[in-house]
């Protein structure tokens, strides 16, 4: 497969462009003038948090999100950055850290290097009673590359890990591009397995070229990766999940988008991101595009999108606990996502959209907002209330069409902001849980079609970047 030269957009002088996700988790500095040199600084921080919900009731520190970055800059584009982060959604009793991520970047002449390392402060994977320490580097990472700026309008980035593969914003996909590939050339793959084989989750490396004409900035990217898969025609993961023998096989993915940016007035963003084989790289996503407006109208500002994603053929179904297909007992074996009683979930290859809408309007230090967002029954994306995740009571439906009406205001305070959000969601199908109907079995549970939620955020940046509406809203 030939790598081809495509283009990709560049707003900033660090020779890439960076995506929503990075700008909110501030690896990339905005305001280089701002950064005091040789000195420690704490970089941001943010705690996002749901205080309480009709389904669960009170939910304050149940679901908190709290992350924390400290930088060292010896010059504007040469630093290190260290940063944690703890998620409980993937687990309640986790919520904790023994990871942290360290970046280290430096700039000379017309390139730029940067790379994102691991710090495993419990590691355990060669000697389970280990709990050493160890430093490696990010492998599904897009904050490592290689950037070489030949000039004012083109540029070119090396993405050894992960060239950049999330689209969208209020409906974020994280990677698109992002696989899952069995080792070790099992002789089946069944419920449990055989011998040391698992499931490796990868993302796919790149190259992207820049161009940018003013306010106006084009790209366009390329990335191959490789995956194991077995080599009779015949092999099905569902219906013959026996294989004769394996081989390396390879999947290719592309981007091309457009973004204007006009100082904090207006922003527009055109993404699209797709990538072949997902019949058998077990992928979440085939492919997401997606359209995003933000413009400043005197005091009034608003924010639209639309998102669509196309669900990938067969996505696996991975329990990142064992590294192995979730095996849902009593139902029969699926190495897919399947309902209950192991049929295929409704969502699988089917293409959604998710649209949002808010509004808000400026006073001094505060700004009031609404917003209203509607998902149709087969979207997926990153959140709680994507097609796959917000299911009914056997899981054969999704929530059938998603309704979202939110209110909020932001504060400003400073380098900060808090904001406080109340959303009132509407679904087709009973999804959510019943607080008075809860079973340890959950086809016996009770659900319900409505739901609220409140919840808060509060975030800091040290250069006040948080105030920046055109990122932030």
């Amino acid at each position: 497969m030939k790598i081809i030269f495509l283009l990709l957009l560049s707003t900033w002088t660090l020779a890439q462009v960076p995506t929503q996700q990075n700008i909110l988790q501030g690896i990339v500095p905005q305001n280089l003038d701002e950064i005091p040199m040789n000195e420690l600084i704490l970089d941001r921080m943010s705690y996002d948090d749901n205080i309480f919900s009709e389904s669960q009731k009170t939910q304050l520190g149940d679901q908190s999100e709290l992350g924390l970055a400290v930088r060292y800059h010896v010059a504007p584009m040469t630093f290190t950055r260290l940063r944690f982060v703890t998620d409980p959604r993937e687990n309640r009793f986790n919520n904790k850290t023994s990871r942290f991520e360290l970046i280290f970047a430096k700039s000379f002449d017309k390139f730029n290097i940067q790379i994102d390392l691991d710090i495993l402060t419990n590691d355990t994977e060669d000697d389970p009673d280990s709990g050493g320490i160890s430093i490696g580097p990010d492998l599904d990472s897009d904050d490592t590359f290689i950037s070489y700026q030949l000039n004012r309008n083109h540029n070119f980035v090396f993405y050894p890990f992960n060239f950049r593969s999330d689209v969208g914003d209020e409906f974020n996909t994280l990677d698109v591009s992002r696989i899952e590939t069995v080792t070790d050339s099992p002789n089946s793959i069944g419920a449990t397995p055989i011998g040391n084989e698992n499931v490796v989750s990868k993302t796919i490396p790149g190259l992207e070229y820049t161009y940018t004409l003013g306010t106006h900035n084009f790209y366009m990217g390329v990335g191959v990766a490789t995956y194991f898969y077995p080599i009779n025609e015949d092999f099905d993961i569902e219906a013959n999940p026996t294989a004769s023998g394996w081989e390396r096989k390879e999947t290719t993915a592309y981007k091309f988008g457009y973004l204007m940016i006009d100082s904090n007035k207006t922003k527009v963003s055109i993404q699209h991101l797709a990538h072949d084989n997902t019949d058998e790289t077990g992928s979440l996503l085939e492919s997401a595009s997606s359209l995003n407006v933000f413009k400043r109208l005197g005091r009034f500002i608003v924010e639209f999108e639309s998102t669509m994603s196309v669900a990938g053929k067969n996505p696996y179904n991975i329990d990142r606990q064992t590294n192995w297909f979730r095996n849902q007992t009593p139902a029969p074996f699926s190495p897919t996502y399947a309902d209950i009683n192991g049929v295929r979930q409704d969502w699988l290859g089917e293409t959604g959209f998710g649209h949002s809408l808010k509004v808000g309007y400026n006073f001094t230090d505060i700004t009031p907002f609404i917003s209203l967002k509607a998902q149709d029954e087969h979207f997926i994306f990153d959140g709680d209330e994507s097609a796959h995740i917000l299911r009914n009571s056997d899981e054969t439906l999704s929530h059938g069409g998603l309704t979202r009406i939110g209110v909020g205001t932001y504060f400003y305070r400073k380098n900060m902001f808090f904001r406080p959000y109340l959303e009132y969601q509407i679904a087709e199908n009973p999804v959510f849980t019943n607080s008075t109907g809860q079973r340890s079995d959950r086809a016996l549970s009770s659900f319900t079609k409505e739901n609220y939620i409140l919840s808060f955020d509060l975030t800091y940046t040290f250069d006040d970047f948080s105030s920046n509406q055109l990122w932030w809203f």
